[in-house]
């Protein structure tokens, strides 16, 4: 496939690209802790994580960083190297007719490497190869906590909606308490359903005081990373797909998996850098230019003003540690190897695990949405009693609704994620996964697919308020 090809070839400029543009374009922007939270969606939300939230993934920038430097040394086995040395000593000359006492003399000495039977460009091999890999390893970094942060999003949605459907059951609770206790002075009750309704009183108390911790606990994880002030309640949640995912071609999302996953790349980077680490180690000989100059004090015959020349190093014999190292590096490229191979593996199953959960998300959503629609009107069916008198209350269908609400942040949450997911497994970024054009590109005969749902059929389809079945 040449647009992969394409694609794999281009992945390094396109994230130094991202990376370079994104803290311009904030800086441009509004200060994030002047932000409201209430105007974020997930797409922006993943731009303020790549701008500000860095701290997070700054290790695997420094192995990249680590991984340049080795580079530059590698390159530097090509091009000649410059020497000066100088020395200065007292002396007593033996003969009795010199009468120096002192001598100092220096020298340069330029070396430039003609062939070294493939050592050099070995290791320089090597080091590019650790390159590659320390950037697709920057990028699986990044891309893991841009997911944390966009998954985070979504559950911080939910639980400000969950938080509201614990607070109003806890409310009803605690007015079925508070009447159980006139009944009770009534004689109509006993002090056991008192103590009932008491225990559920509190029940519903704990459980909202720990939905707002963990609610707090998702505001400070969400501020380090966007650096917006998460000190407003949320009113705005993400709303649900209006469209069910295209049916996606499997060949073609794991072809573009297997060349673009930044991880397996990484992985395939190692290998290829102990490749040429162990092509470029043996007793090879050297062969290399060099020239001398040298001043002296002292008139000494033995010793030229300069001298150009060639020269071959050849280490014969080292005690078998050049073997020892080259049986090790083998040993490391096959384990490399194997570690290469297990991902790929892996990353096959995950894309189609991936691909069958993107599905059920959307099912999840379908679900929540019908199951809110049961609830909305639930409540509005309590109204109507309790308007006309037929009911002493709303009891808890008005948390129940606020809870099916959140059913459907979450659905919701877990859909998006799913294909910021699904985005990174195929070599893009999880930002990628948020456009709506990313499924139509990967979609085409869906072929792997066993058995795909028939579509017009149920909540919020066409054939919803028809009889499907024929009356007999």
């Amino acid at each position: 496939m040449p647009a992969l090809a394409s694609r794999r070839g281009a992945a390094a400029l396109v994230l130094a690209a991202a990376l370079a543009l994104a803290p311009a374009a904030l800086a441009a922007d509004t200060d994030p802790k002047d932000l409201d939270p209430n105007d974020l969606d997930g797409a922006r939300v993943l731009e303020l994580i790549a701008a500000n939230g860095r701290f997070a993934f700054d290790a695997a920038a420094a192995d990249l960083d680590a991984a340049r430097a080795r580079l530059w040394t590698a390159r530097a086995g090509l091009l000649p190297s410059l020497t000066f040395a100088a020395e200065g000593s007292r002396l007593k000359p033996s003969q009795e007719w010199q009468d120096d006492e002192y001598d100092a003399h220096g020298g340069l000495e330029v070396v430039q490497p003609l062939f070294d039977f493939g050592r050099t460009w070995g290791r320089l091999g090597a080091a590019r190869a650790r390159v590659d890999a320390a950037e697709n390893e920057f990028a699986e970094a990044r891309n893991t906590v841009l997911l944390e942060g966009l998954a985070l999003f979504y559950d911080l949605h939910a639980s400000e909606l969950a938080l509201r459907a614990l607070n109003e059951a806890h409310a009803s609770a605690y007015v079925t308490w508070e009447r159980a206790k006139e009944l009770q002075s009534m004689a109509r009750v006993d002090a056991v359903e008192v103590a009932d309704h008491l225990a559920r009183v509190e029940e519903t108390r704990l459980a909202y005081h720990r939905e707002r911790t963990r609610n707090r606990v998702l505001r400070l994880r969400l501020q380090g990373l966007t650096g917006v002030a998460f000190g407003h309640e949320l009113i705005n949640p993400p709303r649900p797909p209006s469209d069910r995912p295209p049916a996606v071609d499997v060949d073609k999302a794991l072809a573009a998996a297997e060349a673009n996953n930044p991880r397996l790349r990484a992985l395939a980077g190692r290998r290829d850098a102990l490749s040429h680490e162990r092509g470029a180690t043996g007793p090879f000989p050297r062969l290399e230019a060099f020239g001398n100059l040298n001043r002296s004090s002292r008139e000494l015959r033995g010793r030229d003003d300069w001298n150009v020349g060639a020269r071959v190093v050849w280490p014969l014999f080292d005690g078998g540690r050049t073997l020892a190292r080259r049986s090790e590096l083998a040993a490391l490229e096959g384990r490399a190897g194997a570690e290469h191979e297990l991902y790929r593996r892996q990353l096959r199953v995950g894309v189609q695990e991936s691909l069958m959960n993107l599905n059920d998300a959307w099912q999840q959503v379908v679900a929540a949405r019908a199951a809110l629609d049961h609830r909305k009107r639930r409540l509005l069916q309590r109204q109507r009693l309790y308007e006309q008198e037929r009911v002493a209350d709303l009891g808890p269908a008005m948390g129940q609704t606020t809870a099916a609400e959140a059913e459907v942040v979450r659905a919701v949450g877990a859909f998006y994620v799913e294909r910021a997911r699904l985005a990174t497994l195929v070599g893009d970024t999880p930002a990628a996964g948020l456009d709506p054009d990313f499924l139509d590109r990967l979609a085409g005969a869906a072929g792997g697919q066993d058995y795909v749902p028939k579509s017009g059929s149920g909540f919020g389809q066409d054939d919803q308020k028809k009889l499907n079945r024929k009356a007999q």
